[in-house]
């Protein structure tokens, strides 16, 4: 997240004459200060806000994600599970129903960089998080239905750092301690969607199509000091198109169908890429498994796998979920 401008600080430090580096004590001060103005929460707010906002609110099972970054800092890795689930009361699929629906996410971003022989720094930023979301499903014809949605969440957000080398260790953990790396803090989110859902039969296939507009705000809460007290504001566009095959096969008792599934996800505001990317795409197949006649609430059961690919990054997920 900060890291081209931190390699930046380090190689001025690689820079420093013997002298100045024997000064050290003035040198970890001026590198702090440049840091401190470097990262002016109210610029940087937004990042912070993205990476917590996209880790309780994106509508994936299991995925890792591996964007592509600037010469000289190592290509990150986002590693993103969350549980996501949902209750719909009333039988009449025909009327209003009102629902809720929650989820429970973990997400790991790992990146770093060598700026000069045996000198390195590498980060880890962990988010837990957790959202609770109420809405109705209003179905506007036989196939179309409306979802608006209001939802609140909490996420902790925290940075490890890992320093290699005598500059490093002796220049860099100390004046980057706190301010850049090393810190954790709390983050509450609230916002506001409305989704789509269009379902019908075309040829053999069961068509889905199901879109999401979502606005969230973000700001920390029990943060260590200012400089890493953020807010922002982060809004995305979501749109899956799946598709349901029919097969004469079954699995344990169960009819069994191909998936296809093809996404795609758009993030906006002024810090939308602050994960590297602003947009990807999804393409995946897998199995749906139709439980009903066990008398269950739901419907089916799918599993699969999908590949992940966008200007700026790439990866590759796993499919685990559910219809009701």
């Amino acid at each position: 997240m900060h890291e081209s401008v931190i390699a930046g600080i380090a190689l001025l430090v690689v820079c420093f004459p013997g002298s100045a580096l024997a000064q050290s004590d003035d040198l970890i001060d001026a590198i702090r200060d440049i840091a401190k103005e470097s990262f002016d929460p109210v610029k940087i707010g937004a990042g912070y806000a993205a990476m917590v906002d996209f880790a309780i609110s994106r509508d994936i099972s299991s995925a890792n994600f591996y964007p592509d970054t600037s010469d000289g800092v190592v290509d990150p890795a986002l590693k993103h599970f969350q549980f996501p689930f949902r209750f719909v009361f009333g039988d009449d699929a025909e009327s209003p129903r009102p629902f809720l629906q929650g989820l429970i996410a973990h997400q790991t971003v790992e990146s770093g960089f060598d700026y000069a022989p045996g000198e390195s720094v590498q980060s880890e930023w962990e988010t837990w998080g957790f959202s609770l979301s109420g809405g109705y499903v209003i179905p506007l014809s036989e196939h179309f239905s409306v979802l608006p949605i209001l939802s609140a969440g909490y996420g902790s957000l925290e940075n490890r750092a890992r320093y290699s080398g005598p500059i490093s260790e002796a220049i860099l953990q100390p004046a980057l301690a706190g301010v850049i790396f090393d810190w954790d803090s709390n983050a509450v989110t609230y916002g506001a969607s409305l989704g789509f859902d269009y379902r019908r039969e075309l040829g053999v296939f069961d068509i889905e199509v199901l879109g999401s507009l979502t606005h969230h705000h973000v700001e920390s809460v029990n943060a260590p000091n200012e400089f890493v007290d953020f807010r922002g504001r982060v809004s995305a566009f979501d749109l899956e198109v799946i598709t349901v095959h029919p097969t004469s096969w079954s699995m344990f008792d169960n009819p069994l169908s191909i998936v296809g599934i093809f996404g795609n996800t758009r993030i906006f505001g002024p810090e939308r890429d602050a994960l590297g990317f602003d947009s990807f795409f999804e393409a995946g197949a897998g199995i749906d498994l139709d439980v009903s006649a066990r008398g269950w609430r739901i419907k089916s059961l799918r599993f699969g796998a999908k590949a992940i690919f966008g200007p700026d990054v790439d990866g590759w997920g796993l499919i685990i979920g559910y219809r009701l």
